[in-house]
């Protein structure tokens, strides 16, 4: 019957839906929320955006780099760090960002994400030089024919085995800055331990990282 309903409300235009425990426990107790008002909520303050604090580090990052060279973003998620990296760059300076649209803390379809993503970047990408660059990291690596980024930011996958990987490839390749967000031991131990292992944190700005070189 449920299923009936489901498929009827879809023809119509309309939707079955429900709020999962974890999305309930994200909505502030003192307020009630329709359905479209609590996504407008947790969408707005989804896991992905970065701190003021750590945007102003970020942005005196790029704004030390050598414009000539370009930036590159491995985790794109919704593009809130990719925003910050935009503004403060020169309009001539190459920003690649990359995502496979793997994971996102919505849940939504990767189709889905890989909308929102490009639409919130439009105006980046059509004027600000920005490349968007759908696919892992590993293939984005393997293809790799710029000179060395003169700014890499590593905030995709979280585990130590990627992290490691991503940084290495930033060294490998020359990249004069390296940084990264989610350097947070009790969230985040695989971020963690892979840049201890690779030099250590010289710089630190809530979870956003410098890596010493």
């Amino acid at each position: 019957m449920r299923s009936f309903l489901k498929t009827l409300l879809q023809r119509r235009g309309y939707e079955l839906a429900s709020l999962y425990p974890d999305e309930r426990n994200r909505l502030p107790g003192d307020l009630t929320f329709s359905y479209r008002e609590a996504l407008y909520y947790i969408g707005s303050s989804l896991a992905g955006q970065i701190s003021l604090d750590e945007a102003q580090l970020l942005a005196d990052l790029v704004r030390s780099s050598d414009p000539s060279r370009p930036i590159v973003e491995v985790g794109t998620l919704f593009g809130h760090s990719t925003m910050v990296l935009a503004m403060a760059k020169r309009r001539e300076q190459r920003l690649f960002t990359v995502d496979n649209y793997f994971w996102n803390p919505l849940g939504v379809r990767p189709q889905v994400h890989r909308a929102i993503t490009r639409g919130r970047l439009k105006q980046a990408v059509d004027e600000h030089n920005v490349v968007i660059k759908d696919c892992s990291a590993s293939e984005f690596y393997a293809s790799y024919a710029e000179p060395p980024p003169a700014l890499f930011f590593c905030d995709a996958d979280h585990s130590y085995e990627a992290v490691h990987a991503d940084l290495t490839w930033a060294l490998q390749v020359g990249a004069t800055i390296i940084c990264g967000d989610d350097y947070e031991p009790k969230y985040h131990p695989g971020v963690v331990r892979a840049v201890d292992e690779l030099g250590g944190a010289e710089r630190l700005s809530g979870g956003l990282y410098v890596l010493k070189r």
